[in-house]
């Protein structure tokens, strides 16, 4: 028989598939376990040793003698329930000529034990594989424990808890049933392989390894940006959180080549967001709170001035980083932080894209300002009249920086205009958001009939560009608007 996957733990959110698959080389032909592969394992009468006696006219002193064991052994298996040993029932059963499955009639129900004495615990063990059903619910420990996993029922953690000595603080602790028993733990390693296996394949993201060829600082370029956007500090983990795929491959990615380091949750999803989040060590998060001390960039059940006196979130590491870390940061921003729009001249009825970033930190909010005028791109600050610092983030309709934000690489490709947001271009890439915005601009410049329409037109007509795809690549729009 082959070995055959019995039960697999695809949850949502897991990093690990946890995988049970039955030994094929230990069940019998007829689909028995093959209970002789356990060594020392005991057996205590339910009544089979006088249903063999009756059945075959035999006196105790009979299955001595065929069993080669004094009298007294054979009155204490049968009248005192003391543990038989396995392997010597089985010898007595060929020795009368019952086959496995008459066999296995007799003993079924019967209680086990382990070792070479009487053993401990007692336990009920399956005769079949399709018999053991509470198979999903263990999981073996080393060396003489298994455990009941969290999503046991109740009942049959009940079940358990008063037939075994357990660990009480565990169980106390975090609800997992711990179960002293040797038994239980070498059938489950007999008949089954137990196989923790990595859903993931690094690299998840296409740009984390292309970063990396230029030797870029992940911490700086990526992580540091995410915490502060997409991202956040709990007492117990680092996360990232959004609707993009793209976002979580990147944050993941970096944590991966950086440190070596796998999510402790990946995408779980939750209210319409994925979360992606990890557990660094102390030493890990402090090499990163000694670039930028806090993630926290707002205040939250707090006054200001209670806010203004914990330790702040700080970019300013940006000003000494290389320009292609810069413009790393400045395109993760761009994709966690950022929308794109059109905006209107009502005087010449001509559009520009409108690209904004939102921020509310006011110091966060002049350090982006001020690396994204080392890389071109002039921004402006907009105010925000319901944000707790009456600033919202940064905006440009200049066609100039939109085509310098196009050089250093645009929105990242793969994420998505949120569905929610934008009534006409929710679900599109913001790449293709923003190119075919550049392309409806370029027929306004080349036909008069596409000047002076309502927004709801200008819309309609970008979102049937995106559609159709009817757009050009980067390079086109940096040359077509190079005299900007």
């Amino acid at each position: 028989m082959v070995e055959k996957e019995i039960f697999s733990n695809r949850k949502e959110g897991t990093v690990f598939d946890y995988k049970i698959i039955l030994k094929g080389e230990n069940i019998t032909k007829n689909g028995f376990f093959n209970l002789k592969k356990i060594e020392n394992l005991r057996i205590i009468d339910n009544g089979f040793l006088k249903k063999i006696r009756k059945d075959f006219n035999f006196k105790q002193k009979d299955i001595a003698n065929i069993l080669r064991v004094p009298l007294r052994t054979v009155i204490g298996w049968e009248a005192y329930k003391k543990a038989m040993p396995y392997n010597l029932l089985i010898e007595l059963f060929n020795r009368v000529g019952l086959d496995e499955n008459e066999s296995s009639f007799l003993i079924r129900g019967s209680e086990f034990s382990f070792g070479k004495h009487h053993g401990k615990n007692r336990i009920k063990l399956p005769l079949k594989p399709e018999e053991f059903v509470i198979l999903k619910y263990f999981r073996p420990l080393e060396p003489d424990k298994v455990y009941l996993v969290r999503n046991t029922p109740k009942k049959l953690k009940k079940e358990f808890i008063t037939q075994f000595s357990i660990d009480k603080t565990y169980f106390d602790k975090t609800g997992l049933v711990v179960i002293y028993s040797f038994l239980l733990n070498k059938f489950l390693k007999t008949f089954y392989d137990y196989k923790k296996i990595l859903k993931l394949s690094f690299p998840l993201s296409k740009e984390v390894p292309e970063w990396m060829k230029s030797n870029v600082d992940l911490i700086k370029a990526v992580i540091i940006p995410l915490l502060i956007t997409d991202g956040g500090e709990k007492p117990a983990c680092v996360f990232c959180s959004g609707e993009s795929n793209i976002v979580n491959e990147i944050w993941s990615d970096a944590w991966y080549y950086k440190f070596n380091l796998l999510p402790s949750s990946y995408k779980f999803h939750q209210n319409g967001i994925l979360i992606t989040s990890h557990k660094p060590s102390i030493d890990f998060l402090n090499k990163i709170k000694d670039i930028s001390p806090s993630f926290k960039t707002s205040p939250v059940d707090e006054s200001l001035e209670e806010y203004f006196r914990l330790p702040q979130p700080d970019l300013s590491y940006l000003f000494d980083i290389s320009n292609f870390e810069q413009q790393i940061a400045i395109r993760l921003f761009a994709i966690t932080e950022g929308s794109i729009s059109i905006h209107n001249n009502k005087r010449s009825g001509l559009i520009t894209p409108c690209l904004r970033i939102a921020c509310a930190h006011p110091k966060l909010i002049e350090q982006l300002k001020k690396v994204m005028e080392i890389n071109n791109i002039n921004m402006s600050k907009i105010k925000g009249y319901t944000t707790w610092s009456k600033l919202s983030g940064l905006q440009t309709t200049s066609i100039c920086s939109i085509t310098k934000f196009l050089k250093i690489g645009g929105f990242i490709r793969g994420v998505k205009v949120s569905k929610l947001k934008s009534k006409y271009f929710g679900g599109s890439d913001k790449q293709d958001v923003l190119l075919a915005i550049l392309e409806f601009m370029k027929k306004q410049r080349e036909d008069l009939q596409y000047r002076f329409l309502t927004i709801a037109k200008i819309n309609k007509d970008i979102r049937n560009i995106i559609l159709n795809k009817r757009f050009k690549d980067e390079e086109y729009y940096i040359n077509y608007f190079k005299k900007c």
